[in-house]
């Protein structure tokens, strides 16, 4: 179990609402795009996947669900990223793009005109033109389809569901959430900001939760990760560019 004390000041945690003042005030005052921010969350899942896993990343099969919110933004920005060091390191010994395939499928539970922001937007045209990702976008009839990818997955990335969560969860999202828990002896979740379905403020599990075995979580920890650590496995805080002075008034 991980505790409060366990964290540097910086990452001393924070209310989800204290979080998005601080995301405002870092694009309004100081013009830290959100994109921006976006970006550097994706990167630092990459970064710490490819830290885990090493040059055996090669060998995983990494599944990623993603929601239409900027959880699931940063979890396009991850494969994008994910996308790029797997084909250096496959490259090595073949330098040609065409015969080269990487190990990813990403899963959209929604349409793409549905994602709710620019910056979601935004990745999802980017993603949507890499033949280096294999692309599953839900619908009624394909249900079987994302659970088999799922089941076959070393590594699966939880971008669901980010701060928004505040009711019961529906299909197909809780049968995703029960086939990704049911994969849990079997491949390595990681989940993105907060493991879904956790309230981020008081660790409350609506319905039901993704139960990974570390979240990333971004700029500051929340609340609810620490007073549920027993369903957030090793939680692991990370900056994402935001400055510093974005903090006034917000964190006493």
């Amino acid at each position: 179990m991980t505790s409060k004390s366990e964290f540097d000041k910086e990452f001393e945690p924070i209310t989800s609402q204290q979080m998005y003042t601080i995301e405002n005030i870092g694009e309004k005052r100081y013009r830290m795009k959100k994109i921006l921010m976006m970006e550097n969350a994706g990167s630092r899942i990459s970064d710490y996947i490819l830290n885990k896993f090493n040059d055996d990343i090669i060998h995983k099969k990494i599944v990623t669900i993603c929601g239409l919110g900027n959880n699931g933004g940063d979890a396009l920005v991850a494969n994008r990223h994910l996308s790029g060091h797997i084909f250096a390191k496959q490259s090595k010994n073949n330098n040609n793009i065409d015969k080269i395939k990487t190990n990813l499928s990403l899963i959209l539970l929604g349409k793409p005109n549905l994602l709710k922001t620019d910056e979601a937007k935004n990745n999802w045209e980017i993603i949507e033109k890499l033949e280096s990702i294999n692309k599953i976008i839900y619908d009624e009839n394909n249900l079987n389809e994302i659970e088999n990818e799922i089941e076959n997955a070393d590594i699966i990335i939880d971008g669901l569901f980010g701060t928004g969560i505040s009711s019961t969860i529906k299909n197909p999202f809780s049968s995703i959430i029960d086939k990704i828990n049911h994969q849990k002896t079997k491949s390595f979740i990681l989940s993105v900001d907060i493991p879904s379905g956790i309230n981020p403020d008081t660790g409350e599990i609506y319905d039901k939760s993704v139960k990974p075995h570390a979240t990333i979580t971004f700029h500051r920890i929340k609340h609810g990760l620490l007073k549920n650590s027993e369903n957030s496995g090793e939680i692991i805080p990370v900056k994402i560019g935001i400055p510093i002075e974005a903090e006034k008034d917000v964190i006493q």
